[in-house]
């Protein structure tokens, strides 16, 4: 089974939602998402909010997950979903991949979308480039 790490710092927000389009869009593949050390207790109330405007995906049962050895070992692709100097470092043994995605928080309406599109781009190409990855 294909598995895609989606991390960053809190899990709270882009890697969440980047795991909500992931699972929407791809048709075998399996996604979890995980943070660094520093898990928030909860998913950003904003994140729900906004990916269910903007694309109809309810990720209101999601919730953060302690990043741990044992996923990295299992991901097929590992992919950090951070501000470069705030994020979560991960040994080079496992190769992560690294999305420039600035924090919604703070961010207007018009900004948030336009970041939220970007995001869900890159999630797509990522689906369909791994939907001809044979297991």
């Amino acid at each position: 089974m294909v598995i895609v790490l989606f991390i960053c710092k809190e899990n709270t927000y882009r890697s969440q939602i980047a795991e909500a389009l992931f699972n929407s869009v791809a048709k075998r593949n399996f996604a979890i998402s995980a943070s660094g050390a520093e898990p928030a207790k909860e998913v950003s109330k904003d994140a729900i909010a906004l990916l269910k405007d903007a694309y109809g995906i309810d990720m209101s049962g999601q919730k953060p997950k302690m990043l741990t050895e044992e996923m990295l070992r299992r991901a097929t692709r590992v992919i950090t979903i951070c501000d470069p100097n705030d994020c979560v470092l991960i040994p080079k043994e496992y190769k992560a991949e690294h999305w420039d995605i600035p924090k919604f928080e703070g961010m207007d309406e018009e900004a948030k979308l336009k970041n939220l599109e970007l995001l869900h781009a890159k999630v797509e190409a990522l689906a369909k480039e791994l939907e001809n990855i044979d297991e």
